[in-house]
């Protein structure tokens, strides 16, 4: 967990670093991909043959962005039927090599029927749609899915609109009931409205909102998200990359050698043109960089903590990383607490584990509990307190409900309260004292009571 949480920190130093050269090292990142995307094509390395076909180059939106033959999606649906195994289409890999994505361009007119046989024949839950059926007065997708109270039939499939709800500003999400040969599925379609052709989101939450909803909404289910524009590549590219970097860390599997770069020119190996513009390209740059500092804020001890005592510090709390098991046997380093590591806000000092009873001689004589007030010529005494997760486990430590970090909530017995206490151990009983040393739990992971102070 370290080690993966030291790449994700690397790679925000790195662009921090850059200062003011970000501009002029994107600008050459980005040419150098275009400069791999054309000798692809002039030397034979990628090849369009089927794509560019006579039968097939009609169901092409653009002449310019065809399919490769490596990595298309072929159809076999209804093939026997007379409809050919052509669209528009290819299968971009996810982080486990699976076929996690299908990218591919908006439906023409003549393709609606093929675009429903692509969804059908590979079992497709979610659609993530990047664009708007018409911009700046030129059509840029046929509208494939059904309005309300008027179903959309395309060949077998009679496709109708259950609900549709806006997920935010920008993006409205639609349930599909699809009908064929008598059975029936659900499809989710997550639509950006405010996506421009060839520019980038005002909100890259946003996107990070869309593609953690794809998820929700997809579940465990292995079959890959459809992904499209109205090419199929430029806004495409970006939403495939963004969710194959959270997926990344999500499963904590970063490469130490990660950049985006690399991550970019794989999936031009599979869809042409994926990520089409600079600008584009610089956006997901700081997409990335928005759910790396995510990453570390919600990983870092002070989250964690905050979030063990119900107090949540962000309404995106499904953004936050699944706790791995890993995170539980981390070790603790010198100084008791592991470290938060580039939170960004007011910095917090650091809480050791051990903590001391001061001043707490027995009363004297005759002197009712409570009752002494200490003198200026008092000594300090120290008794050493060891956390309830560092003791060894007797009969009464309830060790139920143990987060991650290793620190334990307030007992849930009836008899504990608001000032219940911890025993001490380690033989203080015996320091001659000479009272039952007990003192009040803290308040909160890093909130000691003020008699406490720090060893």
């Amino acid at each position: 967990m370290s080690r993966h949480l030291d790449l994700v920190r690397s790679f925000l130093e790195q662009l921090e670093a850059r200062d003011r050269r970000e501009g002029a090292i994107l600008a050459r990142e980005f040419s150098d991909i275009k400069a791999h995307s054309e000798a692809w094509k002039t030397e034979g390395v990628r090849f369009t043959k089927i794509g560019s076909r006579l039968g097939n180059t009609k169901k092409n939106r653009y002449k310019d962005i065809v399919p490769y033959d490596e990595t298309r999606v072929t159809l076999s649906l209804l093939q026997e039927e007379g409809h050919g195994d052509y669209i528009n289409a290819n299968f971009i890999r996810g982080t486990d090599g699976s076929q996690a994505y299908i990218a591919t361009q908006g439906p023409l007119p003549h393709t609606l029927l093929d675009f429903w046989r692509l969804v059908w024949e590979f079992g497709v839950k979610v659609i993530l749609m990047a664009c708007q059926e018409t911009e700046n007065g030129r059509k840029k997708c046929e509208r494939y899915w059904a309005q309300e109270q008027k179903p959309l039939q395309t060949g077998p499939f009679c496709i109708t609109l259950t609900k549709e709800t806006p997920v935010n500003a920008d993006i409205t999400l639609r349930t599909l009931e699809v009908t064929f040969q008598k059975e029936s599925r659900s499809v989710h379609q997550l639509q950006y409205m405010s996506w421009p052709d060839h520019g980038v989101p005002s909100n890259p939450d946003h996107i990070l909102t869309m593609v953690e909803e794809a998820h929700r909404l997809k579940g465990a289910d292995p079959r890959p998200l459809c992904v499209h524009c109205s090419a199929g590549c430029g806004r495409t590219g970006v939403l495939c990359a963004v969710d194959y970097v959270r997926q990344l860390l999500l499963t904590q599997t970063i490469p130490p050698n990660f950049s985006l770069y690399n991550v970019v020119l794989e999936m031009r190996k599979q869809r042409p043109a994926a990520v089409q513009t600079e600008e584009q390209y610089r956006f997901l740059y700081h997409t990335v960089a928005r759910l790396f500092s995510r990453t570390l804020q919600n990983t870092s001890p002070r989250y964690q903590n905050l979030k063990e005592n119900c107090a949540p510090i962000s309404k995106d709390a499904s953004l936050s990383l699944r706790t791995s098991p890993a995170l539980s046997a981390t070790p603790r380093p010198p100084g008791g607490i592991l470290r938060s590591i580039s939170v960004p806000g007011p910095p917090s000092l650091p809480m050791a584990d051990t903590y001391a009873v001061v001043q707490k001689r027995g009363a004297p004589a005759g002197a009712g509990q409570g009752t002494r007030v200490p003198s200026s010529n008092d000594t300090m005494i120290y008794s050493q307190v060891t956390p309830r997760s560092q003791r060894p486990v007797t009969h009464t430590d309830d060790t139920r409900g143990m987060t991650p970090l290793g620190y334990v909530p307030a007992d849930q017995n009836s008899s504990s309260g608001p000032d219940a206490y911890e025993e001490v151990t380690d033989g203080a009983q015996t320091g001659g004292l000479g009272f039952n040393l007990r003192i009040g739990r803290p308040k909160g992971p890093r909130d000691p009571p003020a008699e406490w102070t720090r060893v």
